[in-house]
């Protein structure tokens, strides 16, 4: 459901998705952020590993705004945790995720009865299994995000980063599938192919669409002839 205020594009993180109109002036609201405001008001300057803070997010509880991916997870872990609804309130509440919203993600809604809210959905869906897979996904884009300088801004502004995976994320605590490369989105074991030249992962039906027009890995870039693209599960 989109909403248009001041020539800007909302969408309501409390209303069901189906909803046409939102006419409860205290939901929150998340923007919807262009591709073009994105790269013009984020792109790197000087230094390629340097970017402002992606501050464009709304808390779906209170509506505070102007959060950044991190400090998002960080209010919601520690000032809305599920324990803090109310019981009925709780068995009835659906909300948005910012992130999925304003990314255009799929699977953006959480139920507060089937998670602890939106901390958990987060390291869920926004997080990866360790520093090192953050680190060697940051670096692959940085050296292959030249002229698509969005998919990096995207990875940075979608993903929590290394410190909140670090003390998050560990033995016996959440266990999280491979994300796609292509989508960002999760890889279940019924969905995943693999290149066989170098072995990165997606959604089978993301890789074939990509491979229909570039001949080479979208992660690595390593060429992939006629004989070279076979897939394993």
């Amino acid at each position: 459901m989109s909403i248009f205020l001041n020539g800007r594009t909302y969408c309501c993180l409390v209303c069901p998705k189906l909803r046409a109109v939102c006419s409860e002036p205290h939901h929150p609201l998340q923007r919807l952020i262009t591709y073009d405001e994105l790269l013009s008001k984020y792109s790197r300057k000087v230094n390629r590993d340097q970017h402002d803070p992606i501050d464009i997010y709304t808390c779906p509880y209170c509506g505070l705004e102007r959060q950044t991916i991190e400090t998002l997870y960080e209010h919601a872990r520690d000032v809305h945790p599920s324990s803090n609804e109310p019981s009925g309130e709780q068995q009835l509440r659906t909300l948005l995720c910012p992130v999925c919203v304003c990314f255009r993600l799929e699977n953006d809604g959480f139920i507060l009865q089937n998670c602890s809210g939106l901390a958990e959905h987060m390291l869920d869906r926004h997080c990866f299994d360790s520093t090192y897979q953050y680190w060697e996904e940051f670096k692959l884009r940085n050296e292959f995000c030249y002229k698509d300088e969005f998919m990096l801004i995207r990875f940075i502004a979608t993903f929590l980063p290394p410190r909140i995976i670090t003390s998050e994320i560990g033995p016996g605590k959440i266990a999280l599938n491979p994300v796609c490369p292509i989508c960002l989105e999760h890889i279940d074991q019924a969905s995943c192919k693999s290149l066989s030249l170098c072995v990165h992962q997606f959604h089978g039906l993301c890789i074939d669409r990509w491979l229909e027009e570039k001949k080479c890995c979208p992660v690595c870039r390593r060429e992939c002839n006629e004989d070279a693209i076979l897939f394993s599960r």
